[in-house]
């Protein structure tokens, strides 16, 4: 049996007693950003998770992308907490200024 998506998806979450981990305010308070034509001289943020395998991970994401597009500026950054989202502060550091962030979680 195949069903639709929208009301019938909801109600038949609810009647298996899941809960949907997505926040039904986030949509009112975050907006994906612009895409960028190019990230070729941007400045580029780069978060990890304070887990080793994270920022060896985005070490390497940083140096390709350097190599690659000659970022004007790497920016690295780690979330405090690895299993929370990062903490206002540091996300208002990188959106004022980066033109972009890449993140990774690893272990």
């Amino acid at each position: 049996m195949v069903s639709t998506l929208g009301a019938d998806l909801e109600a038949r979450i609810k009647d298996l007693g899941l809960l949907s981990p997505v926040d039904p305010e986030a949509h009112s308070r975050w907006r994906a950003a612009p895409r960028l034509e190019t990230i070729h001289g941007k400045a580029g943020g780069f978060l990890g998770n304070r887990k080793a395998n994270a920022s060896l991970l985005l070490q390497g994401v940083k140096e390709l992308l350097d190599k690659d597009f000659e970022l004007r500026e790497g920016i690295t950054a780690d979330k405090y907490v690895y299993s929370r989202p990062a903490a206002d502060d540091i996300i208002d550091d990188l959106a004022s200024r980066c033109d972009f962030v890449v993140t990774a979680i690893a272990d």
